[in-house]
């Protein structure tokens, strides 16, 4: 009877201790469930989450719409090497500047509200800053002071950032000289950025008489303006990283270092190769057509309806002859010491591409990369090298029907492979544009825009390649 009293009470304990042990893992199972990650499905072709687009040659990634609007529409970018990128836009009435300081992976966003007209510039260490002016003032209805002169200008401000910065300094206004009859207005003047903390900018308070006045931090001492030679037509926009200011003497182009600020000018050194002709300065008075490195790369037209590519950099200067005239308005990419352009080949008059080494060793394709549609449509292309080979990007549009798609040379541009869907259909919704093709060495990066599925919405997308293009996927 004992042996069987205790054989009962044993089993009533160990029963309750697996009852016990059943309840705490079905409690477990059930906590475990409660806290599952949710299995993301990626968008059928053509179609984007907030987080993800699904392109013909691969994924892209979402980009956090606090950093950038859908509507920006980038202007400039400037690839500083194998990892930092700034990429410069605006919206209606916001100036704003995308930065990667690893190739893509992760961004941040530079910011500011503006009312008026608004540029960017990028220093040698990746500094930023952003130049902000007033709106455009309708004058008096005498147009000038009782003395002569036109109206006073409000100066612009500069804002200031450097590379790891998350947001722009205070605004730092810009001391002007009095301005003379027929000065150069600062409408979209480039400022060229000297250090995280200073800035230079061209004035021509009269014609022909060009100083560089500085800016700095909120509260510095004001810095004394560097007067240009009389004998020189200063351009107002500035060349490489550390910038470079050129100028044009009779027929000669020349170039030499912005001075830092309380230093005198050095001497210019003289641009070989290239004939200056009103054109050519009005050319050289734009904002470069592509930047990389060190490098400020611009197009300029030359005699008997020829295309030259000057490339500036603060010690060197490149004149590239092509083999063909650049198409009008024509694309630049630039990147690993090689340029691309669009040309207009000499025997078909098709658009196609020639891609140059900073040694002047030229190859023109020898078929164009993409056909045209037979519809009238819009065209635009979007060019870069790597250092393997070289990749061009084109978007076509026609009133109901849009495409964009890519090919690719691995042969430095004589052979492009058989272009690749990226993205085409008809109507408005489900549309891709290319917003910005970078190459930072080997790697690439497309940023795509796209509508949102299932909202009234549209989105901003990376996507990277490591092969120069060949395969795509997110950053």
């Amino acid at each position: 009877m004992l042996d069987s009293g205790v054989s009962a009470a044993v089993r009533r304990r160990a029963a309750a201790t697996a009852l016990a042990a059943l309840t705490t893992l079905l409690a477990l199972g059930c906590r475990k469930k409660e806290k599952a990650e949710p299995i993301n499905v990626q968008p059928p072709p053509g179609a984007a989450s907030a987080d993800e687009l699904t392109t013909a040659v691969g994924q892209a990634r979402g980009i956090d719409s606090a950093l950038a609007p859908s509507s920006t529409r980038w202007r400039r970018a400037f690839v500083l090497d194998d990892k930092r990128a700034v990429v410069t836009g605006e919206v209606e009435n916001e100036a704003i500047a995308l930065v990667t300081e690893n190739a893509g992976r992760t961004w941040r966003s530079l910011r500011r509200l503006r009312e008026g007209w608004s540029t960017w510039s990028v220093g040698e260490g990746g500094a930023t800053v952003l130049t902000a002016g007033p709106r455009g003032q309708a004058p008096p209805k005498a147009g000038r002071t009782a003395a002569g002169a036109p109206p006073a200008a409000d100066p612009p401000s500069l804002f200031f950032a450097p590379f790891e910065a998350s947001e722009l300094s205070a605004p730092a206004p810009v001391a002007l000289p009095e301005l003379g009859r027929g000065a150069r207005p600062l409408v979209n003047s480039v400022p060229a950025v000297l250090s995280a903390e200073s800035a230079a900018l061209l004035v021509e308070p009269k014609p022909r008489r060009a100083i560089l006045v500085y800016a700095g931090p909120p509260g510095a001492a004001p810095v004394p303006p560097v007067q240009l030679p009389a004998q020189e037509q200063a351009l107002p926009v500035p060349y490489g990283r550390p910038p470079a200011i050129l100028s044009v003497r009779g027929r000669n182009l020349l170039a030499r270092p912005v001075p830092e600020p309380g230093k005198p000018l050095d001497a210019p050194r003289i641009i070989e190769g290239l004939a200056m002709s009103p054109a050519a300065t009005t050319a050289l008075s734009a904002t470069p057509a592509c930047d990389f490195a060190g490098w400020s790369i611009q197009l300029v037209p030359q005699p008997a309806d020829k295309t030259a590519v000057v490339a500036v950099s603060a010690t060197r200067s490149v004149v590239l002859k092509l083999p063909a005239k650049a198409a009008p308005g024509a694309a630049v990419g630039c990147a690993a010491d090689r340029i691309m352009v669009e040309v207009i080949a000499p025997t078909t008059g098709e658009h196609t591409l020639v891609t140059c080494t900073l040694e002047s060793a030229c190859v023109l394709a020898e078929k164009p990369p993409f056909r045209p549609w037979l519809e009238p449509h819009e065209r635009s292309v979007a060019l870069a090298p790597t250092r393997e080979g070289v990749v061009a990007v084109l978007t076509s549009r026609a009133a109901a029907r849009w495409g964009l798609y890519i090919a690719q040379s691995p042969d430095a541009g004589k052979i492009y492979d058989v272009p690749r869907v990226i993205g085409e259909d008809t109507g408005e919704r489900g549309r891709i544009e290319l917003g910005a093709l970078l190459s930072f060495g080997n790697r690439l990066l497309m940023l795509l825009q796209a509508d949102v599925t299932g909202t009234s919405r549209r989105g901003w997308y990376v996507t990277a390649s490591e092969d120069s293009g060949l395969t795509w996927s997110p950053p």
